[in-house]
């Protein structure tokens, strides 16, 4: 498979940095990448030009977000394979690739699929090896959770296995899929657009698989840390009622936003010294 890996930037230079030459280095013998640029202003586009002159660049006039970000890299670059959209704040292993390829091709009926997700040392101390997110469970509330976020990795992780939705950070999707799905909903700017392609995925009869024997290695936050917890909120629950009612309809989606506003508000009121919000709504399925 001749796989384009695709890159959204804003502002990350120091991301680019860290990260890209991991990327370069992956192993695999027959991919491109596309680096797209939301108007950076921090020399991001210089450094991609002098360092790496051979990453293909898309330089967007304005901030695009996610999921508009990468249906530009992947609609000015269509004609691979696969596409794997990869978040600027991951750096990768050799091999990690190939690993995603194989599972990818098992199937015609796998649309996509996702590795390994581990929080870089940086987050979580030398010599340790912490799951970030190994696939994700979507609830019956179209809730999203990372599995097994925050345990400490192990042998009995190193598997493959269907999952409900990945994420959008390192997520490899066959050009067919994408073609159909229609890429990323342009609607969502930030947040929750990777469970909404997934589901919709699925919803076409594709199956999403984790692939436990791919790892990568997230910086989490680093793109996105300057948002604000309330923010990043209010973006969630926007696009999750968006997904419903794009998939489900608007009487679902309002059911669903009542739902979580009435947990919000007793989380708020008796919980929130105690546990995170999601922890109380996973709790109470």
């Amino acid at each position: 498979m001749k796989i384009l890996i695709v890159i959204v930037n804003y502002n990350g230079k120091h991301l680019l940095e860290k990260n890209l030459q991991s990327v370069v280095d992956n192993g695999y013998n027959n991919f491109d990448i596309v680096v797209v640029d939301n108007a950076s202003v921090d020399g991001s586009i210089e450094y991609l030009k002098k360092e790496f002159p051979f990453v293909k660049i898309v330089e967007s006039k304005e901030n695009l977000g996610f999921g508009r970000g990468n249906n530009l890299g992947v609609k000015r670059y269509p004609d691979y394979d696969a596409y794997l959209f990869l978040n600027n704040d991951i750096s990768v292993p050799k091999g990690f690739l190939t690993n995603l390829v194989e599972v990818l091709a098992r199937d015609e009926k796998i649309g996509g699929v996702g590795p390994k997700v581990l929080y870089s040392e940086e987050k979580v101390g030398i010599g340790k090896r912490v799951i970030n997110s190994a696939g994700i469970y979507v609830d019956r509330h179209f809730m999203s959770y990372d599995r097994y976020d925050k345990e400490e990795d192990s042998p009995k992780y190193d598997v493959v296995e269907e999952v409900e939705a990945l994420m959008g950070g390192a997520f490899l999707v066959k050009r067919e899929v994408w073609g159909k799905v229609g890429g990323f909903n342009p609607k969502m700017f930030l947040y929750y657009e990777d469970i909404d392609i997934s589901l919709r995925i699925r919803d076409l009869g594709y199956k999403l698989y984790y692939v436990g024997t791919s790892e990568v290695y997230h910086d989490h936050m680093s793109s996105s840390k300057n948002l604000g917890a309330r923010k990043r909120n209010v973006m969630n629950m926007r696009n999750r009622f968006e997904s419903i009612r794009s998939r489900k309809g608007m009487w679902v989606a309002i059911k669903e936003t009542i739902w979580y506003l009435f947990n919000w508000i007793v989380w708020k009121v008796v919980y929130s010294r105690d546990i995170t919000l999601k922890e109380y709504l996973k709790k109470e399925q």
